[in-house]
């Protein structure tokens, strides 16, 4: 009896809690999974920068607490990252200057992107600006949550945020300090404050509107292609206004004045330095769109491939299936989200550049796509008594196989993160076998040598030069990668030049592991003709 008694003390006030607060500890059990599975690995590579892309944002950040000045030195993304990168910065500084590591921001270190070799003394700004990544991307989750509750209901709104938390590509580039996870909240979170404004739009003041606005200004401050926002913004009065005079109000006009204030808000000098802004943008344009380029492939299969094989397939093609349900179930208020996603995906196939995550702005809404078909189909079963016994059981035992699933594929996306790089095995290797003296090219992608023991050249592409040139300028071996050189994604008369230059030289080693997140990529060394 008093064993019961005992028992009863303490399950009874658990199942009250778990009954009273069901939604909210399950929402916590995702963040504290996508917490940790982003935090897993965070630091790879350091000090080596084995991303090419985040010096970009770091070191315009590091400028300006160096410096005092607040004009980035680069600013093709927009500058909001950059400004968030320098508040990250900061709080790194003073903490390593309360241990005695600095004296100075004087003596901090600058280099060009793109410098040679890519390694840095300070590793911890770069750890703290990939924390502001994970922490961000783990707050996706429960933007995605309020999203997905705010459409349907909390059911959809917990499995939406179960996906995702453990969606390998977020959990991927929460690992990087790049622009990709800022610009993916930022643009969740618009979408959010956009939809909420349409829901509301007969009972709130001007300000919930204006204030939507200003969020998706920032979110096209942190990268330029977050214009897109201004659809869904114009659509909400369109949709909304019941005369002329009404979409010619204060109101509705505040939506793209605060859009605007909010993207200067965050890149200030596109009006303080306008020829600085305007190279910048120019610059990213042309790379992106890579006039005159001719792929084996367009743009939309290359995407369709990669999704297709991609750890995310199952979410992506979902999440088709679920747009088209979307334009029957959310009715007129699903334009502020799918237009957002269409407009953008059609800029995407539109560009010559293909790279992974473009998609990861629209990410958050795949997600939400595949949820109402999940949900949609449950119901479908249960009104029509389908599987009735089983059907309380269903759709959890679903959603839990489903998380099960992305869970496991990103756990091995965060391992990937903690093995040796494929360039720290090459770079190995040639520090062994490779004689101290020798003149050796590599590639953009290339492992970090020691310059004081190699006269080491870098190039963008190996087969930017001939082989001509390497004999003439005496170099010894060429370090070839297959990360930046895939057929699919440089021109095909570029592809065959770079096979007709390997094929001329002598191939010494091969190597074969992991590049960044990818489970593997291949390396190559070559002697320069003549051979031993």
């Amino acid at each position: 009896m008093n064993k019961r008694r005992l028992s009863n003390t303490f399950i009874t006030p658990i199942l009250l809690f778990w009954h009273t607060h069901q939604t909210a500890v399950i929402l916590t059990f995702f963040l504290v999974i996508a917490f940790a599975i982003r935090l897993w690995g965070i630091g790879f590579g350091l000090p080596n920068l084995e991303h090419p892309d985040e010096d970009a944002v770091l070191m315009p950040a590091i400028t300006i607490i160096k410096t005092g000045n607040l004009e980035p030195i680069r600013m093709e993304y927009g500058t909001l990252h950059i400004y968030l990168l320098t508040l990250v910065s900061v709080i790194v500084y003073l903490y390593s200057a309360r241990n005695g590591l600095y004296q100075s921001p004087e003596q901090l270190g600058i280099f060009e992107r793109g410098s040679y070799p890519a390694v840095y003394a300070h590793p911890e700004f770069f750890l703290g600006a990939r924390l502001l990544s994970m922490i961000l991307s783990t707050a996706i989750v429960l933007v995605v949550y309020m999203l997905a509750t705010r459409l349907g209901n909390k059911r959809q709104g917990l499995v939406a945020a179960g996906i995702t938390a453990v969606l390998p590509d977020l959990v991927k580039h929460a690992h990087f300090a790049t622009t990709d996870i800022t610009l993916t909240f930022f643009s969740a979170l618009s979408l959010y404050l956009l939809l909420r404004a349409y829901d509301n739009w007969e009972t709130d003041s001007m300000w919930a509107y204006a204030g939507a606005a200003f969020v998706s200004g920032l979110t096209a401050s942190t990268k330029l292609n977050g214009v897109v926002l201004i659809i869904p913004l114009l659509l909400i009065p369109i949709l909304k206004a019941k005369s002329l005079d009404e979409i010619l109000s204060m109101r509705v006009l505040s939506g793209p004045i605060s859009m605007a204030l909010g993207f200067l808000t965050g890149t200030p000098y596109a009006i303080l330095n306008i020829p600085k802004f305007l190279y910048w943008s120019g610059y990213a344009f042309r790379l992106y769109n890579a006039p005159q380029t001719e792929l084996a492939q367009p743009s939309w299969q290359w995407h369709l491939d990669y999704h297709a094989t991609s750890p995310n397939a199952i979410i992506f093609f979902l999440g088709l299936a679920g747009f088209v349900l979307s334009l029957r179930l959310w009715g007129k208020r699903g334009l502020i989200i799918n237009s957002f996603a269409v407009f953008l995906w059609l800029a995407i196939v539109t560009q010559t550049s293909r790279q992974a995550r473009m998609w990861l702005p629209t990410a958050p809404v795949f997600v939400l796509w595949a949820t109402l078909l999940l949900d949609f189909g449950w119901q479908q079963l249960k009104d029509r008594q389908l599987f009735s016994k089983w059907q309380f059981y269903l759709m959890p035992t679903l959603s839990i196989l489903l998380f099960t699933f992305l869970l496991y594929n990103s756990v091995i996306i965060s391992n990937i993160f903690y093995q040796d790089d494929v360039r720290t095995r090459t770079q190995h290797w040639i520090e062994q076998n490779i004689p101290s003296g020798s003149k050796i090219a590599v590639e953009y992608f290339a492992p970090n040598l020691n310059t004081n023991t190699w006269s080491v050249t870098k190039l963008f592409h190996l087969y930017d030069q001939e082989m001509a040139w390497y004999q003439e300028q005496s170099f010894d071996y060429l370090v070839a990668s297959e990360a930046g050189n895939n057929p699919t994604q440089i021109p095909t008369e570029e592809y065959a030049k770079r096979n007709e230059l390997l094929e001329q030289a002598c191939l010494i080693e091969t190597f074969e592991g992991p590049f960044l997140s990818a489970e593997s990529r291949m390396f190559w060394v070559y002697q320069v003709p003549p051979c031993d």
